[in-house]
This record gives C-alpha cells, structure tokens and sequence, in this order.
C-alpha cells in the first residue's frame, strides 16, 4: 500500500445532541480524530496547554494567563481571548485525568454557562483515536440571546475545522 496517499489524520464528522442533564438540555458534540502517533506522544501533546494554543484559531486572540506547565487531576488553567465581540476570561479545571487515556476539563468561570470537555485517548492500529467530548449550556442573560445553541454549534464547528488542520500539519 502507498502511504504516502494517506493522511496521517482522520477526521469523523461531528455528531450533536441534546441530553437531559439534572433536568437541563445541555448540548452535546463529539468527534473522533485518528493521529497516526503513538498515544504517549499524542496524549503528552494535550497535557500541555502552551501546546493547545497552537489550536486555537488567530482570531480568538487566546493567551495562557497562568496554569501548569503539564495539566494534571486539579490543575487550573485561565485562558484570555475574544470571542463573539466581548473579551472574555474562561478558568478551566482538570476534574478527571488518566494518564494516556483521559482529559476531562471543566468551565468553572467563562462565557458559557456550563461547559465539559471531555478527550479520550486509545491506540488503534494506525497510532491513536481521539473522541473529544463536548458538553455546553449557552450563556444566560443578555448575551445569551444571541448566543444560542446554534450559534455555539456553529462556532464549535469553525473551531474544530481550524483544529484538525493544524493537527494535520503539526502531526503531519
């Protein structure tokens, strides 16, 4: 087989829900990404935030405020950027962490009203599968009006379309 016709990088389309969750609808998002890396190296990649800003499109305008230089289980990250016109100040707290296998973050203060983002990490026969999680409520009040489910949708989408082929350059 001639792999040089094959990408080292395979995106799933992303699959959206609503799921009751303690009585609220939160939306829901997933996608697989197939990184021809081992998980190790793949999985080490994602610990460290100054590597997810390279994922992060220019136009957020995201800066790593404080946080460890390796996340682990109770680590705090607090991100800057700019995003639907508003600055905007979001902390991220690690609440599950398996080395190799598992990176849960949640909002603890941001611009949505809840947000959980869930990665999980496995070996397949090409290097590693990551299935990202995403679960998020849109903001409340004011700005919640015009930043609705959808909107955060379609926003999420541009996100991980920037995402995907910056992974494909980095991971080649």
């Amino acid at each position: 087989m001639d792999n040089s016709r094959h990408s080292s990088l395979c995106y799933h389309k992303p699959r959206w829900s609503f799921k009751p969750k303690g009585g609220l609808d939160m939306a829901q998002h997933s996608v697989t990404i197939s990184i021809a890396k081992p998980v190790d190296a793949v999985f080490l990649f994602f610990t460290m935030p100054t590597n997810l800003l390279k994922l992060a499109p220019p136009d957020l305008h995201i800066e790593l405020v404080e946080g460890p230089v390796i996340l682990q289980l109770g680590s705090r990250v607090k991100w800057k950027g700019r995003r639907w016109g508003v600055a905007q100040t979001m902390i991220q707290e690690v609440t599950s962490f398996e080395p190799g296998k598992l990176i849960v973050e949640e909002q603890k203060q941001g611009p949505l009203a809840k947000l959980i983002h869930a990665r999980h990490f496995s070996a397949s026969q090409t290097g590693t599968l990551i299935r990202e999680d995403i679960q998020f409520e849109p903001p409340g009040g004011l700005l919640g009006r015009l930043v609705t489910a959808d909107f955060v949708r379609k926003d999420l989408e541009k996100l991980i379309a920037f995402r995907e082929t910056k992974l494909r350059e980095l991971f080649g």
